[in-house]
């Protein structure tokens, strides 16, 4: 990935990287094994999030897929060497975990385009974002059982916090494909749109997010995943910390300002 500039995009075959408007756009690039990964594409992709998140011009990550599809997840070939190998099993796995790992833990808002169809690992890497924005064309493919293979990456965590524990053994079990009025229904994406939409669509999102309180966000963001796991008591104490750091903030002081004012805030993420 060509490191020369925030608003340089590489043209190998590796994940492209824009910043624009505030927006890290990061597009995965292979085409042609439906942006499966490999053990260097993964590192890729690591560098990609790595990179927007230490950015201070970046306030949102847009995360797609080019061609046809989002991700087919683990490279076939690759999987197939997994079987031979157990130290290679473990190494596949903990990379493509790790990776996911990463991207939920961004602490700026992160935006899915999900323009075609994600199996395995790439189902989970969807729904480590915060706002998925699905074409006609998107699937999830839960693909595991018809392999021989056991989810990974967090795919069963995600699956069973938003669809439940009998739903997941449904889905899981008869290695379902999802189409995309099945994941608007299921509450797996935020929202369908035409193909030819998609981008526009997310993109939209994107920016109205990053023109929007940074540290607010963030702290948002953080009191959502907190609540996931915790008690009332528990996330009610975390929303009044958090509550008392974000009214110090000068966005907060702009957007009771602009209240006040009747005009639109313009908050400059501090």
């Amino acid at each position: 990935m060509k490191r020369e500039g925030s608003n340089m995009e590489s043209s190998e075959r590796t994940p492209l990287y824009r910043v624009e408007n505030g927006v890290a756009r990061i597009t995965m690039n292979r085409p042609e094994t439906l942006n499966s990964f490999t053990q260097d594409f993964v590192l890729e992709i690591d560098d990609a999030i790595r990179k927007a998140e230490e950015d201070s011009a970046v306030k949102v990550l847009l995360l797609t897929g080019e061609g046809r599809g989002f991700t087919s997840g683990g490279n076939l070939q690759e999987l197939a060497a997994m079987n031979k190998d157990r130290l290679r099993a473990v190494y596949d796995v903990d990379s493509t975990a790790d990776m996911v790992r990463l991207l939920y833990n961004v602490k700026k808002p992160v935006v899915a385009a999900v323009n075609g169809p994600a199996f395995g690992a790439g189902i989970a890497m969807a729904m480590a974002c915060d706002i998925l924005i699905a074409s006609e064309k998107a699937q999830f493919g839960y693909s595991f059982t018809g392999l021989g293979f056991c989810p990974d990456s967090g795919a069963t965590w995600f699956l069973v916090q938003r669809v439940g524990y009998y739903k997941a053994c449904e889905i899981l079990f008869s290695a379902k494909t999802l189409k995309a009025d099945e994941l608007l229904s299921l509450g797996l994406v935020n929202k369908v749109v035409p193909a030819e939409e998609l981008m526009p669509a997310a993109e939209h999102v994107a920016v109205q997010l990053a023109q929007g309180p940074a540290l607010a966000l963030m702290l948002q963001k953080r009191v959502l995943r907190n609540a996931v796991s915790t008690s009332f008591e528990q996330n009610r104490d975390y929303e009044a910390i958090s509550q008392i750091f974000a009214s110090q903030s000068d966005d907060c002081l702009e957007g009771l300002t602009a209240a006040l004012e009747r005009r639109k805030p313009r908050f400059q993420g501090k």
